[in-house]
């Protein structure tokens, strides 16, 4: 019975240890990633245009879309 207890405080301890790790922990107070609202429109505009042509109709013709469209305004894809 004594093996037991210990296999149980064992993953008792891992599982706190996982959950003190999770990535929840690692984002910062202000909430992340903060972008310009141009790159967000960029961003938005590009994915509209490039959703037009899905990859399993289009193939490539969606990423070259995103990626002319990105260019078109000055942002890195």
């Amino acid at each position: 019975m004594i093996n037991f207890k210990k296999g149980l405080a064992a993953l008792a301890v891992i599982v706190a240890v996982g959950a003190a790790a999770s990535p929840s922990y690692a984002q910062s107070q202000d909430g992340g990633v903060r972008i310009s609202a141009q790159r967000a429109q960029a961003l938005h505009t590009c994915n509209v245009r490039a959703a037009r042509y899905p990859q399993y109709l289009w193939g490539n013709q969606e990423l070259y879309t995103y990626r002319a469209c990105m260019a078109e305004h000055g942002q890195p894809e």
